[in-house]
């Protein structure tokens, strides 16, 4: 079951509503700011956000026929809370979330709505909530809460960032003193479900496919808010890629070459180019991506022509560079997407994947400089992203076409080194180990295109963190 889905598109449609009505008008009556649901009039959502009021002007709750409960509350500057539970009643309830349920909460500030606080366990969030009144014959809910709300923070790219012992910077966020009082809630007989995204929806043919994605996560659902397929050209290879991610931030990603054909296939078990059938997760706790060792799809549907991709698939996902003991069992997972919108991009001047997270320079941000070393003409491609962060490729023009292991620095001038840099970090972490694989080259002409993956480290030890560059690619000039 969906649930989440539900929870999203509620707090969307709130929130939507609050831009376009809402935000000018004054709010009429009075609404005291304590701890008890008796002090507030009814239909009052009030809070303190790190000590600052915080008054609804707009709040809904929805009970579903499975008992799993949401309520929202947008303020006038359209800042958000909201909470959701299993099995409501009157009683006392844990907010922190954790796989083993579906209870969590969040602040969404209106300045930064894409990246909002919850309760993650993972990042060291926690809540309580106490639901005083759950009148189901007049249909309203009174109850107060407090929860202490965590976030990865991020740069202006959206990219993570990290302190200088490569640990995950968390940013929080205390909301206190929380209460609504006879809050009106409807009732949804979807079962928490909803056809956000899966299942098939009132009024459309019942046998007409829609997308839908569904898995198990150590036997906990992943409950997706967020299904997404796009594809990208790694050298000669068009690669589909499905991105499912949860409400808090957990993520399932496959990597389906075009060509696959129907059947049954083993999943890369190694770190993947980009071109490879692999399976991904990440638990959004701050660690690495974690990838199929072993795993296995089965292709049951590829419409080229109605742009139909069905299939199943599992993996155990771990970390690739063995440093992370996590182990998680993905299991059961199905998934139903249309490839007919995807848009086939162009060749990338270059491009790559750092940790997961994409990496992407503008082509006037790479730039190729030369230089002779022990009288061998070598060629150091940088690319760089705006908020600094930086990968370099250094290879000889004597190369042909085929793979070259990475070496972690040029010493003689015919190495082929990577490397990766984080502004206000002094560490310069370099291939150890890598590959190149050069698809094409002319030494008339400079032209070449190539794919590359290195695992990046400190070589000369001071900074314990490592970094995944994976799905590396260039088209370049280097003469």
């Amino acid at each position: 079951m969906k649930k989440f889905k539900l929870f999203n598109w509620m707090l969307v449609v709130l929130m939507a509503f609050q831009f376009a009505s809402c935000s000018d008008e004054p709010l009429e009556g009075q609404f005291p700011q304590g701890g008890n649901p008796g002090d507030n009039e009814p239909g009052a959502f009030t809070a303190k956000i790190n000590g600052v009021n915080f008054t609804a002007a707009s709040s809904a709750a929805v009970v579903f026929n499975d008992g799993f409960f949401t309520i929202t509350g947008v303020s006038g500057s359209n800042n958000a809370i909201s909470i959701a539970v299993a099995n409501v009643a009157t009683g006392s309830f844990n907010l922190t979330d954790i796989p083993a349920t579906d209870n969590t909460a969040a602040y969404i500030d209106a300045s930064s709505a894409l990246n909002p606080y919850t309760t993650a366990s993972g990042l060291n969030g926690s809540g309580q909530m106490s639901i005083t009144t759950f009148n189901e014959m007049d249909m309203v809910v009174s109850g107060s809460f407090q929860f202490t709300g965590v976030r990865q923070a991020i740069d202006g790219d959206g990219n993570p960032l990290f302190d200088g012992n490569g640990d995950p910077i968390v940013q929080e966020v205390e909301i206190t003193e929380g209460v609504f009082t006879a809050i009106p809630f409807t009732l949804n007989e979807d079962g928490g479900g909803g056809n956000g995204g899966g299942g098939n929806g009132g009024g459309g043919d019942p046998m007409e496919p829609v997308e839908d994605f569904f898995a198990l996560a150590d036997g906990e659902e992943h409950v997706d808010t967020s299904l997404v397929t796009t594809s990208n050209v790694v050298g000669d290879e068009l690669v589909i890629k499905i991105e499912a991610l949860t409400a808090t931030g957990q993520l399932i990603r496959l990597d389906i070459p075009s060509d696959i054909g129907i059947g049954t296939f083993p999943m890369e078990s190694e770190i993947s180019d980009g071109s490879m059938l692999i399976g991904l997760y990440n638990g959004n706790t701050g660690g690495e991506n974690l990838s199929s060792n072993p795993g296995e799809m089965t292709i049951t549907t590829f419409n080229v022509t109605d742009g139909i991709l069905e299939g199943t698939f599992f993996f155990t996902a771990t970390d690739p560079l063995m440093q992370d003991p996590t182990i998680v069992e993905i299991t059961e997972g199905s998934f139903t997407v249309f490839t007919t919108d995807i848009a086939i991009p162009e060749p990338s001047p270059f491009r790559a994947v750092i940790d997961g997270l994409d990496f992407e320079p503008a082509a006037i941000d790479v730039i190729v400089t030369s230089e002779e070393i022990n009288m061998i003409q070598t060629r150091t491609i940088t690319a760089t992203i705006p908020s600094g962060r930086e990968i370099t490729i250094t290879l000889p023009i004597t190369v042909e076409v085929g793979v070259y292991d990475m070496a972690t620095e040029v010493v003689n001038g015919d190495e082929v080194v990577g490397t990766y840099t984080v502004p206000n970090v002094n560490t310069v972490f370099s291939s150890n180990p890598g590959t190149l694989t050069v698809q094409e080259y002319d030494p008339e002409t400079g032209d070449i295109r190539a794919t590359f993956s290195f695992t990046a480290i400190d070589n000369v030890g001071t900074n314990p963190a490592i970094v995944s560059i994976t799905e590396g690619e260039f088209a370049q000039n280097i003469l």
